[in-house]
């Protein structure tokens, strides 16, 4: 039993969603970038599949000149762009991960063959009966295959959120959550809709998790460094007047300043696009020693921080430790005009007398009194 108003209601949220999110990225004339392109698409995607599966439900059993032949081809249409939405997800995620045309050129022609066979199948279907039929009354029924295109559109969104939780450590960590905000109501809006048909769930699903998603590049935006990846310095202020005021009993908050040394040298002898190689090398390397529950963040310029929560303060010199060890280990690695290396100053946070700036104060003044004492230690070895 088809519920048409319940359909109506459904869709036209998902399409006035959809409608924002068009009109929103044309005012931001952001579109030039490749990401930017990719949502611009999975949005109109969304809003002609609400427009499609409203109409197919509104004509289904009617009869007029043309209906089953139309019947047939918005049917094969929803099945095409459902696995084309699927397959752009994972482009897009795997391009907000890597930022890199190259390797999407290279995996994503394999990657889509299971989507290209699906389409393939739906144009089929305007033929002989393969994922639906349309009876001659003009009544949609599936076929006993239709779970086909059902797994492969999961098994694409799945692809997703592996392809996000193994890279979490070479990327930027705050994929995830905005990956499982998007796909939740997607899936239990799919699944209902494959379980009782007659439901209008899916698309309206879409539409929620793609104002989800815009959100959270909005917020990627206001609070994460572009050039390294890791948290910006608005951000940091925030992280800590919040954590200060909720620590653990019998935990410390200790933090941990680096400098990039010579960094000014770099710039002046290489240039800047070699100085900005640096510190988005320097950011992985820093995202990659963080551990769960550490913040790392951009200070300002060739400065950063990382603030972790310890239980003695022999942690943080581990970190330290570690940090060092990576550094060491990088210059092993690769062929760069410079050594990259850190001047780090660390403190722990006083409660009761510390403030935020002291507790990055303390930081600075250890970290500049190392920088000092290596200079020192280079101009004796001269």
């Amino acid at each position: 039993m088809i519920n048409l108003p319940a359909v109506f209601i459904a869709n036209a949220v998902g399409i006035f969603l959809m409608i924002i999110l068009l009109v929103s990225n044309r005012t931001r004339v952001r579109s030039v970038f490749f990401d930017e392109r990719l949502f611009v698409l999975m949005t109109f995607l969304t809003m002609m599949q609400c427009i499609v599966e409203m109409v197919t439900f509104v004509i289904d059993g009617k009869l007029f000149p043309g209906a089953r032949i139309l019947s047939i081809v918005l049917n094969a249409y929803l099945f095409a762009a459902n696995i084309f939405f699927a397959y752009t997800w994972t482009v897009y995620v795997d391009y907000k991960l890597f930022e890199d045309i190259g390797r999407l050129k290279k995996i994503y022609p394999y990657v889509g063959i299971p989507a290209f066979a699906v389409i393939v199948l739906s144009v089929v279907n305007f033929f002989t009966e393969i994922f639906f039929t349309v009876s001659e009354g003009n009544v949609y029924s599936r076929s006993s295959i239709v779970y086909i295109p059902y797994l492969v559109t999961y098994g694409y969104l799945a692809y997703s959120v592996v392809l996000v939780y193994l890279s979490r450590k070479k990327t930027k960590r705050y994929m995830f959550l905005p990956v499982a905000i998007f796909l939740l109501p997607i899936l239990v809006g799919s699944i209902c809709q494959f379980l009782f048909y007659g439901l209008s769930l899916v698309w309206v699903s879409v539409a929620a998790g793609m104002v989800s998603l815009y959100i959270n590049i909005q917020n990627e935006v206001s609070y994460v460094d572009y050039l390294t990846g890791l948290y910006n310095r608005q951000y940091l202020d925030r992280y800590l007047n919040s954590i200060v005021q909720k620590q653990s009993e019998g935990k410390l908050l200790g933090g941990i300043m680096l400098d990039v040394d010579e960094f000014k040298s770099i710039n002046d002898t290489f240039g800047h696009a070699v100085g900005d190689a640096a510190l988005r090398e320097a950011g992985e390397l820093l995202h990659g020693a963080a551990e769960e529950g550490d913040f790392a963040a951009r200070y300002a310029g060739d400065e950063f921080v990382i603030i972790k929560t310890v239980s003695a303060r022999s942690e943080i010199f581990q970190m330290m430790d570690k940090i060092q060890s990576r550094t060491e280990a990088l210059a092993l690695t690769g062929e760069r005009p410079y050594k990259l290396s850190f001047s780090m100053g660390w403190s722990i946070y006083r409660v009761g007398d510390d403030t935020v700036d002291s507790f990055l104060k303390r930081m600075d003044e250890r970290m500049y009194k190392r920088k000092r004492k290596k200079k020192g230690m280079e101009a004796f070895c001269r």
